[in-house]
């Protein structure tokens, strides 16, 4: 068994992420106006007033999200970007690794995003999206293009028809990882797809999007549910070879020379086995060993840190450490970026429903020990504090964690911290706190007892009601 590391142990932020965190929420406040100027560095230093390395330090967090950028030269400055997703999807990519995810914890978070997608798009019924989605998959079956990275490369076409910008990420981010581990032969189908399994499979992709044209919602979800359900008992995961060969600079997929250093160092520390604090070399040996300059090892280096996989140790025996990424920097920029691509109050909801109910589910039948034991401890936590209406979300997280899919509890997470952003508690004064504080303890006990109690439809149903009234509040 795979102990998880639990994402609730987040170190107080350092004084350069606080500032970061100022930047952040003044480009929401804004609108986020791609290409606006928010100060010279002068400026914000006599803004936030800390020292001139704390600012680049906070700067370098902001750029890694995506929120801003900083512009060199004369009349340069902080400028607002857009988020990059491909930055985000590596984030989760490292964490993935870190933790040990598996390809069935990978399964059991994104069927439920798939099954949304599709009874969102038969909701929708985008006819011209649907035909684009159909002229893929003729273009696989005309082409022979059925390997499993083409049939991931579908299902992110399908979650495209959500119109949610939470599916999409959180989908397309897994997708891709898996797309990465069938390449680098540590997963694969058992018994090996055949083509005219491969074939089989398509005719079900094209009756899902049969039934979506036709708005049937039940046809659609459950047909999708099906189509996961069986490929997932077939995936594995292969057992890890350290001894595999390091790829090649040229063969890591992106354009850029500093990204595929990157993945090589990532790559590097994998096969090691994620030795924390391990020095992986001093700056000269590691620019021997990947045969290229001071300045793209640097940046290599920084895209790392900033995920935390790695840090730079001063002084003699030094050199370039393996570090543990943290879960808590991926929570803060996919949040950000879905506030970038304008998501809302609906779609929150639709994607923490298609999270938490699969998690509720999950924990309910768990058989791990302990799982309904910390679920009502942290319910009772919540009523021993007297602040349920403020601090809304600790019991799903424990829910989330006790689910045992440590992707779905990173998800929910994302989707916490952007609900804490878009709740609106009515009446300046607090006057609304208390019945909100009675009925949202009221709503987590009654399931906290069906997960005690094993019943995971009972669980599913008070969870899918808890979300509903939770739009009330949203904004």
């Amino acid at each position: 068994m795979v102990v998880p590391i639990p994402l609730s142990a987040i170190a107080a932020p350092k004084l350069a992420t606080v500032v970061a965190r100022q930047i952040e929420d003044q480009v929401v406040a804004l609108g986020w106006p791609v290409g606006e100027m928010l100060g010279s560095e002068a400026d914000l230093l006599a803004r936030f007033g800390v020292s001139r390395a704390v600012l680049r330090e906070a700067v370098r967090i902001v750029e890694h999200t995506g929120a801003a950028r900083m512009r060199r030269g004369p009349g340069g400055g902080l400028v607002v970007s857009a988020p990059s997703r491909d930055s985000i999807m590596t984030s989760i990519s490292i964490w993935f690794s870190y933790v040990g995810v598996t390809i069935g914890e990978m399964f059991d978070a994104r069927t439920p995003l798939m099954v949304e997608s599709v009874r969102r798009a038969a909701e929708r019924r985008p006819r011209l999206d649907v035909r684009l989605v159909r002229a893929r998959m003729t273009e696989m079956e005309a082409t022979v293009d059925l390997s499993e990275a083409a049939f991931l490369d579908l299902d992110s076409r399908f979650a495209l028809l959500s119109d949610n910008p939470g599916v999409v990420l959180f989908a397309g981010a897994i997708s891709n990882i898996m797309v990465s581990r069938f390449v680098d032969a540590r997963e694969r189908i058992a018994p090996a797809a055949t083509g005219h399994d491969a074939l089989d499979r398509l005719a079900v992709y094209r009756r899902i999007a049969d039934r979506i044209e036709a708005g049937d919602i039940e046809g659609a979800t459950q047909r999708t549910a099906a189509l996961y359900d069986s490929v997932r008992r077939r995936l594995q995961d292969c057992p890890f070879n350290p001894r595999r060969a390091p790829p090649r600079l040229d063969d890591t997929g992106s354009p850029k020379l500093a990204e595929r250093v990157a993945f090589a160092l990532r790559d590097d520390i994998e096969r090691a086995g994620w030795p924390i604090d391990t020095v992986l070399g001093s700056e000269p040996e590691l620019i021997q060993r990947y045969d290229v300059s001071r300045a793209i090892l640097r940046e290599a280096v920084r895209i790392l840190e900033h995920d935390g996989a790695v840090r730079t140790k001063r002084g003699p025996g030094g050199g370039l450490v393996v570090s543990a990424p943290d879960s808590a920097a991926i929570v803060r920029a996919a949040g950000l970026s879905l506030e970038h691509d304008r998501v809302t109050p609906r779609q929150l909801v639709d994607v923490r429903s298609a999270l938490e109910v699969a998690a509720v589910r999950m924990a309910a039948r768990s058989a791990e020990p302990g799982v309904a034991d910390s679920v009502l401890a942290s319910v009772d936590n919540e009523r021993r504090a007297g602040d349920t209406a403020i601090h809304l979300y600790d019991v799903h997280h424990s829910i989330a964690e006790g689910s045992g899919c440590r992707p779905i509890a990173l998800f929910v997470r994302v989707m916490s911290e952007l609900v804490a952003r878009h709740t609106q508690l009515d009446a300046a004064d607090g006057s609304s706190l208390p019945k909100i504080a009675a009925e949202t303890h009221r709503a987590h006990l009654r399931i906290a007892e069906a997960i005690a109690a094993g019943d995971a439809d009972l669980a599913e149903r008070r969870m899918r009601r808890h979300l509903t009234a939770a739009l009330e509040v949203l904004r």
